[in-house]
């Protein structure tokens, strides 16, 4: 009788065991297909200038809205948006750096506001024609625009891992932000100092414009920084690469109502050559000048000095920071 029990608990025993088999399968294959195994999530102190977006972009390689919505469950003790030096985050492990490029192509290219300082603020026309105060970790999509105040700075980073960095008194609008095999992206920079650092994203080079009063700059894989002017008169300095630099406008069009054409007149001789037919690329260490009225200077040799040192150096910093791992 003993050994009859004996050999039914055995059956009972593995008949449970038997039913455990397909489901802890079945949670493997999940948990594979998921990705990595888990590790501990890595904390990160938080420094003087880091905000939630500038963190998850040298950790994971990108942000969004997705990402915010993990990193607010994972530190819900924390005010995401109001970092402060010595505050500790906790970030999820992650099995690679950046997403796949199919995840990326399935959403929106972007930019997100990663840093600034003093008075910013933003405008997106599908919304609100007014400019309204810019908070952190803001995500700017194609037509917003950013504007800088006195003694203010303002950091883009777009999701290919370029940056804009907009100095005091500056207005950038983005044109236009797209995916369509490489990497497009074309901005209107009306006034004020603006630094550019254009990066590959898996290795496809982008398509990265933008356009002044006077000229249009071109560029893959380079840092420069440009200054417009309040008459519209263009500088364009160059750190590493090459910048392609050209003339953005045709002679100006007659105005007023329609005039009735004349006989045939002479055609006259040569002329000024049109802003749009002029081209300069510009190499490191080199700037060029764009009078107000679209003129080109050659290429020179330039120094930094002063003040406009210090800025140079501040986006230096930045971009080591920017490409240092955590």
């Amino acid at each position: 009788m003993l050994a009859a029990k004996r050999v039914k608990a055995r059956k009972d025993s593995m008949t449970k065991t038997n039913l455990r088999l397909p489901l802890l399968l079945v949670v493997l294959l999940l948990f594979a297909f998921a990705g990595a195994p888990q590790q501990p999530a890595k904390e990160i102190a938080v420094q003087r200038g880091d905000t939630i977006s500038f963190l998850a972009i040298r950790y994971y390689g990108f942000f969004n809205d997705s990402l915010l919505a993990v990193l607010t469950q994972t530190n819900s003790t924390k005010n995401l948006n109001a970092l402060k030096p010595g505050d500790t985050l906790l970030f999820p492990a992650r099995a690679t750096s950046q997403p796949k490029p199919e995840m990326l192509k399935s959403e929106a290219a972007s930019a997100v506001l990663t840093y600034f300082e003093g008075e910013v603020s933003y405008r997106r026309p599908q919304q609100n024609p007014a400019f309204l105060p810019a908070r952190p970790n803001l995500v700017f999509y194609s037509s917003d625009e950013i504007k800088t105040g006195n003694a203010s700075r303002a950091e883009l980073v777009l999701d290919n891992r370029s940056v804009l960095r907009l100095d005091a008194n500056s207005h950038l609008k983005i044109e236009n932000l797209k995916r369509e095999g490489a990497y497009r992206a074309k901005f209107e920079f009306a006034v004020g100092s603006l630094w550019t650092r254009i990066s590959k994203l898996f290795q496809q080079k982008p398509q990265f414009d933008v356009e002044f009063p006077t000229a249009i700059a071109g560029v893959q894989g380079t840092t420069y920084r440009s200054v417009v002017a309040p008459d519209s008169a263009t500088t364009v300095r160059v750190y590493d690469g090459a910048v392609e630099v050209r003339g953005s406008q045709s002679p100006p069009r007659p105005t007023g109502p329609p005039q009735r054409i004349g006989p045939p007149q002479q055609v006259p001789g040569p002329s000024q050559v049109s802003l749009e037919t002029w081209i300069k690329l510009v190499r490191t260490q080199q700037e060029i000048r764009i009078a107000k009225d679209g003129k080109p200077s050659d290429p020179a040799a330039f120094r930094d000095q002063g003040a406009e040192l210090d800025w140079v150096r501040w986006n230096q910093q930045r971009d080591r920071d920017l490409e240092s791992e955590l």
